[in-house]
């Protein structure tokens, strides 16, 4: 009846009941290559067009040959040479006008097949088999964009010479086809837009996954934007919250493994345990999280890249136009995805590197940023993460300009006050509940400690920065009632009140001493956004990109005075009339697990109470 025979050891006999992904899965290993190792020669169906047509699925005879032809096809794809898989397609084009839903798994066969490695000529018959039966019945067009999309994360194992994990250029002339073919399908179905976004979300790698498959599908997720640029913003927001998943399985203990072996072997990297046996052995947690920095950093280098290259023409000139737009995206991007997330490591330094292009965004972000601050429509959490990133950001920019910085710190230094004239009266015990009820305002008053703390050499090297910072009225700040030396980070505040007495600002210790500190961080983590985001960047592949250039390191913060530094006990100037909670009369030293561990005093420098 057909002469599309291999070589079977029985009779596939399916039912009705076995679901098309069962019969298409073949078992056993399967080569990774597109272009087969051996060929088989074997004869093609002659009638295979009759053999469509007269198939009925309620015909036993005629269900068992309906499914040998779907296995033949299945088992053999890997192992036909291109002549013969160019007479299949051909055949298989000739049936478009019969591929009704009763032939589905037909075309699924035939839509899985692996070619987008082989020859020109077979590149051109799967093309035109494809659009051909999407274009006739709009539903399979659905798993054909899924099958285009499994594509993009296709890694050749024999690849061993990558630069930087990038595709081979085999690997890339096989990722042009898929995108070729898939600009022609959105051309003929403009609809199947969203069918792409719903396929590439179904189709993203675990992340799990190798760093290779990662990098390889959001290298081809950004090659969309070439000729689909409507999707960018869907698509960048999607490789964004993937990236974010990963980031935050990352621990600080991974982070600390590569920023102090920075410049080691990878097998120094990993801790090793000696098994009973003696031998030695690496963790699988390291491991994993090895993998997921690993992946984290060539997939932000590859964004970083495409970036610059968009905003930048080849002699370098920033393309304005271009970059408004892809800030526009951006911004969005940062605050449905990374601002709500808490204790990202390095995904935040996509908008943190783009910022860098021109010193305008970096005011705009700014401006963005502390208008999120004191947006009373918006949640308490996003408040204060929204402080975290501005003081971060203020700090650790070096292409934010002194006036940006000034201005800046002039709103929140407004803020607070105008806060404290309006509640302050009407606080009469310091406990757990002012965390609760104004947590926006400790976090705000943290940021604007963590900023003079940092940025001290800049904002007081002069009188008239001097001037500046006197009108800035930080004593009715930490004199309040609502007391925020007591309830911020114990290190911001201590490295605060050094910098402040030391340029006879205010004196913090007045209160610091006649108060003692809340320093239960339970509490703390429950109410008080304490995160500043921009820590040092330690991704190896991706660091050179960020620093030193871009970064402003902790060195600027270090004091300039060394030798103890000595505080006399001043009395307290509290009013009689405040009451301190006896839950939350602990100890007055810092918490051991202040999350602070890089803003550390000089080595020489020492505060005693």
């Amino acid at each position: 009846m057909s002469s599309f025979r291999a070589r079977k050891s029985g009779i596939h006999t399916l039912n009705n009941s076995i679901s098309s992904p069962s019969i298409l899965k073949k078992c056993g290993q399967q080569s990774i290559n597109n272009v087969p190792g051996r060929k088989v020669c074997f004869d093609l169906f002659n009638n295979l067009k009759l053999l469509l047509i007269n198939y009925d699925s309620s015909n036993k005879d005629d269900q068992i040959e309906y499914n040998n032809l779907i296995c033949d096809i299945r088992d053999l794809a890997t192992e036909i040479n291109d002549n013969e898989l160019i007479k299949l397609l051909k055949d298989a084009r000739n049936c478009v006008n019969i591929l009704n839903e009763n032939l589905t798994l037909f075309v699924k066969v035939i839509l899985i097949l692996k070619w987008m490695n082989r020859s020109d000529d077979v590149v051109k018959e799967y093309r035109l088999f494809l659009l051909n039966v999407c274009t006739a019945y709009s539903y399979h067009t659905q798993f054909a964009i899924e099958q285009l999309v499994a594509c993009f994360s296709h890694v050749d194992s024999t690849v061993y010479d990558r630069v930087n994990g990038m595709p081979s250029q085999e690997e890339e002339r096989g990722f042009k086809n898929v995108h070729v073919t898939l600009k022609a399908l959105l051309k003929v179905i403009p609809l199947a837009k969203d069918l792409l976004i719903s396929a590439l979300k179904k189709k993203f790698p675990y992340k799990t996954n190798t760093s290779y498959s990662h990098l390889h599908y959001i290298h081809n997720l950004l090659y969309i934007f070439e000729y689909e640029p409507s999707l960018r913003k869907n698509i960048l927001c999607l490789i964004i919250n993937k990236l974010v998943e990963i980031d935050v399985h990352i621990s600080k203990d991974a982070l600390d493994r590569l920023e102090s072996n920075i410049n080691n072997e990878i097998e120094d990297i990993f801790p090793m345990d000696v098994d009973d046996g003696g031998c030695m052995k690496v963790c699988p947690n390291t491991i994993e999280e090895e993998n997921f920095s690993d992946t984290l950093d060539i997939c932000l280098k590859r964004i970083f890249t495409y970036m610059k290259t968009t905003c930048h023409s080849p002699d370098g000139i920033l393309l304005w136009d271009n970059t408004k737009s892809l800030y526009h995206d951006l911004l969005s991007i940062f605050e449905s995805e990374i601002l709500p997330t808490y204790l990202c490591s390095h995904i935040q330094y996509v908008i943190y590197y783009f910022l860098s292009f021109k010193t305008t965004l970096a005011e705009n972000f700014s401006n963005w940023l502390l208008k999120k601050c004191i947006d009373v429509s918006s949640s308490s959490t996003l408040r204060q993460a929204a402080a975290g990133y501005l003081a971060s950001f203020l700090c650790r920019a070096p292409f934010i300009t002194n006036n940006v910085l000034k201005n800046t710190l002039f709103e929140i230094s407004m803020w607070c006050n105008n806060y404290i004239n309006s509640v302050d009266k009407s606080v009469k015990v310091v406990d757990e509940e002012l965390l609760r009820w104004h947590s926006v305002f400790y976090s705000m008053c943290q940021a604007l400690f963590y900023i003079i703390s940092f940025r001290h050499q800049d904002l007081m090297d002069n009188k008239r920065n001097l001037r500046f910072m006197e009108n800035l009225n930080l004593s009715n700040i930490v004199t309040c009632r609502l007391s925020p030396l007591r309830l911020c980070c114990s290190k911001v505040v201590d490295r605060f009140a050094l910098i402040t007495k030391t340029y006879q600002l205010t004196y913090c210790y007045v209160v610091m001493d006649g108060h003692i500190r809340v320093t239960d961080q339970s509490i703390k983590d429950e109410w008080l956004y304490s995160y500043f985001p921009f820590d040092p960047y330690v991704l190896p592949r991706s660091k050179n990109l960020i620093i030193p250039d871009l970064y402003r390191d902790i060195d600027s913060i270090k004091s300039s005075k060394g030798g103890d530094i000595n505080i006399d006990k001043i009395p307290s100037s509290v009013p009689d009339n405040m009451d301190i909670s006896p839950s939350m009369v602990l100890s007055p030293s810092p918490a051991k697990t202040d999350w602070l561990g890089q803003f550390a005093y000089g080595n020489n420098t020492h505060i005693s109470f």
